[in-house]
């Protein structure tokens, strides 16, 4: 490998060689952070213990138990005549088996030739790139479990083989109109969950579980709108109104968190996290950009993080140097497909068409390239 030394790339100015330094400081990278947050999008409790393959969870299942009347014709007797009723539940699971954990060389000689810590900076770095997967792989089972399910098709979790509903579920897609607005879109998105999923046992889903994730361009729209509307006055405090207090500002580059629509938190996703989705799902770059936001309940998503040991590091068996090995496992389950709400700029094609293409979740360095 060539080197390039400094009669190169040292600075040249009137016949003279300056002095070029390098900078202790280093240009940090940016990641978003956890924006699929645990009792707003999904929900985190279930198990503490990660150190397993699959968490399982159950959900006793209500009883039908209809009004009857004394003294009518019809079961009208001082005791009902039904027969009695036997508790019956509903098993669902979270597989954990996502993974990063492609260990990081830093041999002494590169350090020793840098001012800056290597091994911290590469700790830093993995922890964006983790919150970016978590957002990524939440997003992805919903989508798979929603698209799945209007197309007809269910997967228990990524691994099982899809099998066909009696009942395909109805679309609650919203679909942003020649003369709409996405404001219109969210709030008709909220309506759907309003709607709640009585197969579910649930006859609205909690206003204090939903949360919504909205592309850069729908972000755009909604705060040129109200620029139209309120003049560029206070048109994030607009948006913020009802959020968990006055004073707090959007930070797109990090939380992602815009402010409060119809009661519901607004979060911003970059279109890095969008593309990470598709990989998720198995999809070609920008099959997903008329994709432009979901509105989703955090109840009828599951999610766990096996972070016990997140990085351990040994001496590098290469030479001098360590080895650091990451070790972060996660997974997510969606269960409940009206939980999921996608928003879409313009009419979209469902991906899924039949049991043999049906979409399932899994990471992109175990994805086939192609």
């Amino acid at each position: 490998m060539a080197n390039l030394f400094a009669d190169i790339s040292t600075p040249y100015v009137n016949d003279i060689t300056l002095r070029r330094i390098l900078s202790p400081a280093v240009k940090e990278n940016i990641f978003q952070g956890i924006m699929l947050k645990p009792g707003e999008a999904v929900t985190e409790q279930y198990s503490e213990d990660t150190d397993a393959a699959e968490i399982q969870v159950l959900r006793q299942k209500p009883l039908p138990n209809d009004a009857r009347e004394i003294g009518a014709t019809t079961n009208g007797a001082w005791f009902n005549s039904e027969d009695a009723q036997t508790s019956s539940t509903e098993a669902y699971g979270i597989q954990i088996l996502q993974t990063i954990d492609r260990v990081i060389d830093i041999p002494t000689n590169a350090q020793d030739m840098v001012s800056i810590d290597l091994a911290s900076g590469e700790a830093q770095n993995l922890a964006g790139l983790v919150n970016r997967n978590i957002n990524a792989v939440s997003i992805a089972a919903m989508l798979a479990k929603n698209f799945n399910n209007v197309a007809g098709f269910d997967k228990k979790n990524s691994n099982a083989a899809a099998t066909e509903l009696d009942d395909a579920v109805d679309s609650n897609w919203v679909t942003l109109a020649s003369n709409g607005t996405y404001i219109d879109c969210i709030v008709d998105a909220g309506a759907h969950l309003d709607d709640g999923n009585s197969d579910q046992g649930i006859d609205a889903y909690p206003d204090d579980q939903r949360a919504v994730i909205i592309r850069p361009s729908v972000k755009a729209s909604v705060l040129k709108g109200m620029i139209g509307l309120y003049g560029g006055v206070g048109v994030f405090d607009v948006l913020r109104k009802g959020g968990a207090d006055t004073e707090s500002r959007p930070k797109v580059a990090t939380t992602g968190y815009l402010g409060e629509i119809d009661n519901m938190p607004v979060y911003c996703a970059s279109n890095v996290v969008w593309s990470l989705v598709e990989a998720y799902l198995g999809m070609t770059a920008g099959a997903l950009n008329d994709l432009v936001g979901v509105v989703v309940s955090g109840i009828g998503t599951g999610r766990a993080l096996a972070f016990n040991n997140r990085i351990k590091d040994i001496p590098c068996p290469n030479g001098q140097g360590i080895r650091l090995q990451p070790k972060y496992r996660f997974g997510c389950e969606c269960w409940d497909p009206l939980s999921v709400v996608p928003i879409f700029a313009k009419t979209f094609t469902n991906p899924v068409t039949a049991s043999t293409n049906a979409l399932f979740v899994r990471g992109k360095a175990s994805r086939a390239a192609g």
